[in-house]
Order: structure tokens, then C-alpha cells, then sequence
């Protein structure tokens, strides 16, 4: 396991690139009528995740650049607690849209670009579940509400940590599954595991984290029918749908075809690594996964890249468009494998 000798430092303002997607969201939400050149701001966001960043990322390249883990932290915890913020208007300013009855078009923009934030801001409520402040596991929690997603806590913890990169995994692929097999049956599989750990953790119903998540999701899915419509109940579940699916997408990226024997210790050999710059700073290092698994509980800006890992050939921006072809992926990716 050899570490990557920095560059340098990050330089801290390029972080400041994760909040073109929310401000690109909540913009084309609030005038989501108006257009430019004929597009509509409700599709701004998403043509610019799917054309533009992948060029750029292609373009600006890699950084093996990071923090020491004892650099200051108030820039960088600040970048969560905003993006918190910002999940919360970007939900709010699509549900008043749904109510200004806009056109299938326009709305259709605005549920695609604001699940691609809503994605992003699971990666936020990622990093936040796995600080040890209660608070900011709430914080961590309360965006996986806006996307009826909190058992991935649990699984993500107690299950994914332990197991990832074995068979018993729900999150890792193997490498004859495609992303459309994979997001089918790791969804179901995740929550029956979360289900599986909490069933085993306590007897009490009561403290039964998954089942009362599960009541608290359900719940909101009611009032939002009851208060709100069923165009916006519907508008919500898509939401949250498309945001599982790019969670779950990144799992199948930076797991896929990765095998470790039940009992063997966990090393950087067991995800994949990307130093490609636009994904590392919008998604807040996310890319550099062999040392999350390393070190859970090392923040996001000192995470390190590994000379030995197994390395994706772009970033995620890239790998996604990739990832939609399986035949085109497993092409350029079993070429990579480890040995």
C-alpha cells in the first residue's frame, strides 16, 4: 500500500465548484419558464452534469494534491452544512414549480436536474454520517428524508464497511453485472440488509432504526398527498428515484469487479480511485475511495490517493456516460481489473 506523494495542497476555492449544480437547480427551478437560446433554465442543470463537466473533467485532468488531516476544517465542514441548505430549496423550489403547473417539458428539466443535486447531496449526507457529532449524523440523515433513503446509514455503516467487495455486499458489483442488473437488485437487497442489522442490533421495535425510518418516509409520502396534490407526491418519488439511481451508480463505479475473500483484511486493492480533478472537488473527494475504506473517518479534504489502487480511466462525470453502455464499459474496464 503506497501512498501518493501531494503535489501540494488543495487549493480550498476549487471546492467551491460543488455549488454550481444547486445554484444551477434552484435557478432554473424559480424561472424554469424562461429560456435561452430555446432551452428552458429548468434543463440547464442537467445538460451542463452530462456535456459540460464531462468535457472539463476531461480537460483539467488529475490532482494528487490534499490536506494534511490537521489543516483547519471551517471551510470545509461549511461546505456540508450549505449544501444541506441548498437540498432543502432545490426540494422546495421544485414542489412550487410542480404547483405553477408549468408544462411536461419544463417540469420533466427541472425533476432531472434537481435529482442530480439531490444525488450530489447524498454524497454530503455521506461524508455527515460518518462524523462522530451527533448533530451532524442528523444533518446526514435529514437529506437522506428528502430522498426517502435513510437505511443507507445502516447499510452503508454497519453493512457496506464490513463486507465490501464480498459476495455478502449489496453494494459492490461483480463484474458480469451491468449498472441496470446491479441498481434493480442492490436496492431491495440494501434495504433487506439494513433490516437484516437492525433486527440484529435490537429486539425492541421501538429502537428499531430501519422500521421507524421506513414509518417517518412513509409518513411524509402521505402528508405530501394529503397537503400538497399527487402531481407532487409524484414529482417528490422521482426526485428521490433519480437520486437513488446516481447513488447506486457510483457504487457500481467504484466497486465494480473488486473481489475479497470473506476474512481477508480490507485494502486499497478494493475500489477503484479517481484523482481526475472536476469530480474530486464537486463531489468532495468521494472519487478517492480506497482510503475512505482505509480510514472511514478521515474528512473528505485530507483523503489520500494510493499509487497501488485500481484506477477508473476518467473521472465519475466520464464513467457515468461510460457506465450507460455495459458492453462499452466492461470493454474498457476488465483491461483494468486487478490480477
Amino acid at each position: 500500500m503506497k501512498e501518493t506523494e501531494p503535489e501540494q495542497k488543495t487549493v480550498k476555492i476549487f471546492y467551491l465548484l460543488t455549488f454550481v449544480l444547486p445554484i444551477l437547480t434552484i435557478f432554473g427551478n424559480m424561472y424554469a419558464e424562461n429560456s435561452w437560446n430555446g432551452v428552458n433554465y429548468s434543463w440547464i442543470g442537467i445538460l451542463v452534469a452530462i456535456f459540460v463537466y464531462p468535457v472539463i473533467e476531461t480537460l483539467w485532468g488529475e490532482g494528487k494534491d490534499f490536506n494534511p488531516e490537521n489543516a483547519p476544517t471551517g471551510f470545509f465542514d461549511s461546505i456540508l452544512y450549505i449544501h444541506v441548505v441548498g437540498q432543502f430549496i432545490g426540494i422546495v423550489t421544485l414542489i412550487d414549480l410542480t404547483n405553477r403547473n408549468p408544462n411536461d417539458l419544463i417540469l420533466t428539466g427541472a425533476i432531472l436536474t434537481t435529482s442530480i443535486n439531490s444525488g450530489v447531496s447524498i454524497v454530503i449526507a455521506h461524508e455527515l454520517v460518518h462524523r462522530p457529532k451527533k448533530w451532524e449524523r442528523l444533518l446526514g440523515r435529514i437529506i437522506l428524508w428528502t430522498v426517502n433513503y435513510m437505511h443507507f446509514e445502516t447499510e452503508h455503516i454497519r453493512g457496506h464497511h464490513r463486507t465490501v467487495a464480498t459476495t455478502e455486499d449489496p453494494a459492490s458489483a461483480p463484474a458480469w453485472m451491468s449498472l441496470y442488473t446491479f441498481f434493480v437488485t442492490t436496492v431491495p437487497r440494501q434495504y433487506i440488509s439494513a433490516w437484516r442489522i437492525e433486527t440484529k442490533r435490537t429486539k425492541s421495535l421501538w429502537k428499531h432504526r430501519v422500521l421507524l425510518w421506513t414509518g417517518i418516509e412513509i409518513a411524509t409520502c402521505l402528508a405530501v398527498y394529503v397537503y400538497l396534490g399527487k402531481m407532487v407526491l409524484i414529482v417528490f418519488l422521482l426526485n428521490s428515484l433519480g437520486a437513488v439511481f446516481l447513488l447506486e451508480y457510483v457504487n457500481y463505479i467504484r466497486h465494480w469487479g473488486l473481489n475479497r475473500e470473506k476474512g481477508e483484511r480490507i485494502a486499497v486493492e478494493h475500489s477503484w480511485q479517481s484523482n481526475y480533478r472536476l469530480s474530486r472537488y464537486i463531489l468532495i473527494e468521494l472519487t478517492r475511495h480506497p482510503d475512505h475504506h482505509i480510514t472511514a473517518s478521515r474528512p473528505y479534504q485530507s483523503l489520500k490517493s494510493y499509487d497501488d489502487a485500481p484506477t477508473l480511466p476518467s473521472g465519475y462525470f466520464v464513467c457515468f456516460l461510460i457506465a450507460l453502455n455495459p458492453f462499452m464499459w466492461k470493454w474498457i474496464m476488465k483491461r483494468r481489473l486487478p490480477e
